[in-house]
């Protein structure tokens, strides 16, 4: 792509080279003078003047004759060193007018000699030989990725563009669905990492990222990656810690002091108060002796309160399916 000083035409100048011609002879002096024909070429004319009875010049000599159009130039031409009045040597560089430039980088010489570009609301850069914006002026931002209309965004002091979807534009992890295709953040690198449920018949519920802790001491595997957290915060997101309890038991809670009941041992993750990205509730259940429950399904919910004597206490927040 490419922009343009010019109404969003390509960010392209030529050089225009015209061929300008100047009328005037001296009949007395019998010097050099133009005289143009009825096909519109200009004539250049070298000798004596003569005037005939009926006051016509007549001219003799011979006559050099050429079109006056106006041309594109080949800017390129050969770079003369102004000391010496040779070419310059450009080695790897491109010669234009008196000077050797990178075409691949210049903004004032982009991909050739003489093409200048132009980014409106931006300092203008050169990449690979095609117009880039180089940096948005102050306030401004380029929140459509068009080069034609360069840093059209007016932006105010810690404001960021809002995102827009494109099919084939790879996930990112941010919350939205970057490639349009109805999934959030999914196959992100990095972005979300599996929790593992397993259970001990001493030490109750077990919710973990360590596959190998699910399966040590009495501890068997449940479910690999039961849920998924994020792996990092971002906004509109909360850490759920993991909390240690006296017993050697544990549980899961978005209070940094672990509601004063238990040893703060870092976040497992983090998820939503809402279901963004399609989230998921995670629900809290609570049996005296047993322990802490935690499950993404209503229906094994309802079960443990209806049939295995859990209460339930709380929606703790929103996970994810899958990563």
């Amino acid at each position: 792509m490419r922009s343009s000083a010019d109404n969003a035409r390509p960010a392209r100048c030529f050089a225009l080279v015209v061929a300008l011609a100047g009328c005037g002879a001296d009949d007395e002096r019998g010097e050099t003078g133009l005289s143009s024909g009825s096909d519109g070429a200009v004539s250049t004319t070298t000798g004596d003047v003569e005037t005939d009875s009926d006051g016509v010049d007549t001219t003799a000599g011979d006559a050099q004759t050429s079109d006056a159009s106006a041309t594109t130039g080949d800017a390129t031409g050969d770079a003369l060193d102004t000391s010496t009045g040779e070419p310059l040597d450009c080695g790897a560089l491109t010669p234009c007018g008196v000077q050797c430039v990178d075409v691949a980088s210049d903004p004032e010489n982009c991909g050739q000699c003489g093409v200048s570009c132009v980014i409106p609301n931006a300092e203008a850069a050169c990449v690979a030989g095609e117009c880039a914006i180089g940096e948005c002026l102050s306030g401004q931002a380029d929140c459509d990725g068009d080069l034609f209309n360069g840093c059209e965004a007016l932006m105010g002091g810690g404001e960021a563009c809002p995102l827009v979807c494109a099919p084939g534009t790879p996930e990112a992890c941010n919350l939205f669905d970057d490639d349009c295709d109805g999934g959030c953040d999914l196959g992100a690198p990095g972005c979300r990492q599996g929790v593992h449920r397993a259970y001990s018949p001493t030490l109750g519920h077990l919710y973990t990222l360590d596959q190998a802790e699910a399966s040590s001491g009495d501890f068997h595997l449940e479910s690999a990656n039961f849920f998924f957290l994020y792996a990092a915060a971002q906004p509109g997101l909360a850490p759920l810690y993991r909390c240690l309890l006296g017993n050697g038991k544990r549980f899961y809670t978005s209070s940094e002091s672990c509601e004063g009941a238990g040893q703060n041992e870092g976040p497992l993750g983090y998820l939503a108060g809402d279901p963004l990205c399609g989230g998921t509730p995670l629900y809290r259940l609570y049996k005296s002796g047993a322990g802490h429950f935690y499950t993404i399904s209503a229906g094994e919910r309802d079960n443990a309160v209806n049939n295995l004597g859990y209460l339930f206490e709380a929606t703790v927040g929103h996970v994810w399916t899958g990563g």
